[in-house]
């Protein structure tokens, strides 16, 4: 396995309690370079800062406060797969809003909105 990030690709780390959900990433945004680790490893902004993602998922509200810190600095979206509350939250320019389309955290959900805070022309989502 390559841990080089090839740049043609965005890159989207996946910081995940629920193992099976960084394999759900993966076939879903095929369209970037996907790479999980485990949300229990802790130091996540050290993580995030030597990473250097695009985008970063998180699925606890643990993991989503620290990204938070760090993307904040480095205006870098997150995105939140709340599972209990079956919601799905964006963090971009300092503020979290509902991003859900009232079906719950789907794979198609999640694959848009990081599609479209990635890929929107002018920055407009």
């Amino acid at each position: 396995m390559s841990a080089t990030h090839d740049g043609d690709r965005p890159l989207i780390a996946v910081v995940c309690a629920v193992p099976l959900l960084g394999e759900a990433m993966s076939s879903a945004l095929e369209f970037a370079e996907v790479h999980s680790f485990a949300a229990r490893a802790g130091d996540i902004g050290g993580l995030l800062h030597w990473l250097h993602p695009d985008a970063v998922i998180v699925d606890n509200d643990a993991s989503a406060a620290d990204a938070t810190a760090f993307a904040q600095q480095h205006n870098l979206p997150v995105v939140h797969i709340a599972l209990r509350e079956r919601a799905l939250r964006l963090f971009r320019s300092g503020e979290w809003e509902d991003v859900g389309n009232g079906d719950g955290p789907t794979a198609e959900a999640i694959r848009n909105v990081v599609a479209g805070v990635l890929f929107a022309r002018n920055g407009q989502t």
